[in-house]
């Protein structure tokens, strides 16, 4: 809420992609599929193809959520800290620990994502036709 309040430009960014994500993130996991048995019994890759670009989009709004998302532990943190829900500094700690963690799950979820990308990308590219 208070990423929107501020017009938090990697939010807005963020969120202008929503479209376009929902569109590649619906169809990726299908064309991928029938995009890498077309490029190996017909030799077709524009399939495939199409799956990589829909796989780029999504992982370039992995990439882009990072931002929105350490910042959002960020401020959780200097809120709990200046509404004086943290008590005392193992409290401090042990809420910026469980933030921390909590954005790192989207690290690993773009990273993951990357390596999916690299590996439909090495099979489009790899191919000598």
């Amino acid at each position: 809420a208070v990423q929107h309040a501020k017009a938090y430009s990697w939010l807005q960014f963020r969120s202008a992609m929503v479209p376009l994500v929902s569109v590649a993130s619906r169809m990726v996991t299908w064309v991928l599929m029938i995009g890498v048995l077309l490029a190996a019994f017909s030799g077709n890759i524009w399939v495939l193809a199409i799956g990589v670009a829909a796989l780029a989009v999504t992982t370039l709004f992995s990439f882009v959520t990072l931002p929105v998302e350490f910042d959002a532990s960020k401020r959780a943190l200097a809120w709990l800290d200046n509404k004086g829900v943290t008590h005392s500094s193992a409290e401090h700690d042990g809420a910026k620990d469980a933030l921390w963690w909590a954005a790192m799950t989207y690290v690993v979820a773009a990273l993951s994502s990357l390596v999916t990308l690299l590996y439909y990308a090495s099979m489009l590219l790899g191919r000598r036709d």
